[in-house]
């Protein structure tokens, strides 16, 4: 059912950590920000590119700021799909406050987060998170912890966290602990302690075999 109750969850997302206010519209309801084009409750909405379909979001309230290619979601979970057309699940995950930026493939993720890249077998946790498709990286608030666990034991926490999912390698800038456990079968039964280094270590380091879902 459509809506246009001014809910405006944009007010709300401009001045998270992830976001680092960085929105600045001009007068309308509520003094400074933008008024969505259209609000919807309970709703589901799946984005298409080349006539395959990209990704798909549930939400409990959904904006749609059509001017600036922005959608503005709240209590939220998505799937996202492989760019090649084959229908292949990429990413999927969780969270309270969503914000997707059209124009620049961005999805920054707030409130309590949760990340499964699929392709490795990552589960990630967090505050806050930004995910961009087009540069296929994943990024925490530089003062913010993330949590990057699998289910073979390896858990890793730390801030300042950063992923290419295109070269499958993440790294922590600081304050880094936890076990890794390394796919080699020789030494998998002692799993290495993560040292405080900026790089914690590889998704292809941490890999093991691929579990099932969730």
């Amino acid at each position: 059912m459509q809506s246009f109750r001014p809910v405006h969850i944009l007010a709300a997302l401009a001045c998270t950590t992830v976001l680092s206010c960085s929105f600045d519209y001009g007068n309308g309801e509520g003094e400074g920000y933008a008024v969505p084009d259209m609000v919807f409750e309970s709703v589901s909405a799946d984005r298409y590119e080349n006539a395959a379909l990209s990704v798909s979001i549930s939400a409990m309230t959904l904006e749609m700021y059509n001017s600036d290619r922005i959608w503005a979601a709240s209590d939220i979970s998505f799937v996202q799909y492989a760019s090649d057309g084959s229908s292949a699940v990429e990413a999927e995950g969780s969270a309270g406050l969503l914000l997707v930026n059209d124009g620049d493939e961005t999805y920054s993720l707030g409130e309590g987060v949760s990340f499964h890249i699929l392709e490795d077998n990552l589960f990630l946790s967090a505050n806050d998170l930004r995910w961009s498709k087009k540069n296929r990286t994943l990024s925490g608030a530089r003062s913010g912890e993330v949590v990057l666990s699998k289910d073979d034991g390896t858990l890793i926490r730390g801030v300042g966290f950063f992923a290419d999912t295109a070269s499958r390698t993440y790294e922590f800038a600081e304050n880094v602990s936890g076990r890794l456990v390394p796919d080699d079968a020789e030494t998998a039964d002692s799993p290495a302690e993560a040292d405080t280094d900026a790089k914690a270590g590889t998704a292809d380091a941490a890999a093991d075999t691929p579990a099932g879902d969730r």
